[in-house]
């Protein structure tokens, strides 16, 4: 497959937003180079929805000045086959300590820190998720503190496995992870052989997914605010009462939106942490839930 390669130069201010209107159109990650201004790297697959996209995108950052921010200063398209793309994100991935405990660190390099740490090997391939981010960081900095020996997690959205492999090697007894998309599921599998922990957790295609992510102590879903909204009725009843949705992905402005989607769902919101326009919000099923709705069995 052949990849339109997106290389936006944009201030300083405006690199956040960016990479909120990227995601949201569907690229895989990004990945920033300079300061101020900076560049902006993103992908998207050569298909036939290709130009509506790109033109969506122009669309959206045109509009950037409305909300106080900065235009991009240029924006060019150069074309790359999957070799390329690959070989590209290798050169921006290094390996990451997370939190107090993690290490994200890519299976080509070497980490030579503080052995106390908890390391998940990671090839994100073409899937996104490298930890960089920092919807990715902030789910993996409540990972830390919330997942005790023995939970049951769930992760929608998985992309390359990492917040699974995560919550795997945080201790948890079984996770369950899925992704829209067959590619990222090969790879989130891939990874999960690399770590070996095909005995914890589970990349299932969607409808064994459905089956399978009940009664779940945490789920998780870095996506983005859409769809987090659109999910939330089905994310409310997989949870035990007492346990924890984290929702990452979400820009600032969409907040509200999702808070009020959570209480509708009958969740509790209980936490909204921030990383310059992202937040993350981690709401609680409460302890003695009559309002979630109920998975069909089936």
């Amino acid at each position: 497959m052949r990849w339109a390669e997106i290389l936006i130069e944009i201030p300083a201010e405006s690199s956040e937003a960016t990479t909120a209107i990227l995601l949201d159109a569907g690229c895989p990650g990004t990945a920033e180079t300079g300061d101020d201004p900076r560049v902006i790297r993103a992908f998207l697959p050569v298909l036939d929805d290709l130009e509506p996209r790109l033109e969506a995108i122009e669309d959206r950052l045109a509009e950037l000045p409305a909300f106080g921010l900065s235009a991009p200063l240029e924006m060019t398209l150069k074309y790359a086959d999957e070799a390329d793309w690959a070989n590209e994100w290798r050169k921006h991935f290094k390996p990451m300590e997370i939190g107090k405990r993690l290490v994200i660190k890519p299976t080509w390099e070497v980490y030579e820190g503080d052995p106390s740490r908890v390391v998940v090997e990671l090839d994100p391939g073409m899937a996104f998720g490298t930890g960089s981010h920092p919807t990715t960081r902030l789910c993996l900095e409540i990972l830390e503190e919330l997942v005790r020996p023995g939970d049951v997690v769930a992760d929608i959205g998985t992309g390359s496995g990492i917040l699974a492999l995560a919550a795997g090697r945080l201790g948890a007894a079984r996770v369950h992870a899925t992704d829209i998309d067959s590619l990222p599921r090969k790879i989130a599998r891939q990874n999960v052989e690399a770590n070996r922990l095909e005995d914890v957790v589970l990349v299932h295609e969607m409808e064994d997914f459905d089956a399978a992510a009940r009664d779940c102590d945490i789920v998780v879903a870095n996506i983005i605010a859409s769809t987090i909204l659109d999910l939330l009725p089905t994310i409310a009843p997989r949870l035990k009462p007492g346990a924890a949705f984290i929702g990452s992905g979400i820009v600032a402005e969409r907040l509200d939106e999702v808070a009020a989607r959570i209480a509708e769902v009958g969740l509790e919101l209980v936490e909204v942490r921030e990383f310059e326009v992202w937040r993350l919000v981690r709401a609680l099923r409460p302890a003695q839930s009559h309002s979630a709705p109920s998975l069909a069995k089936g």
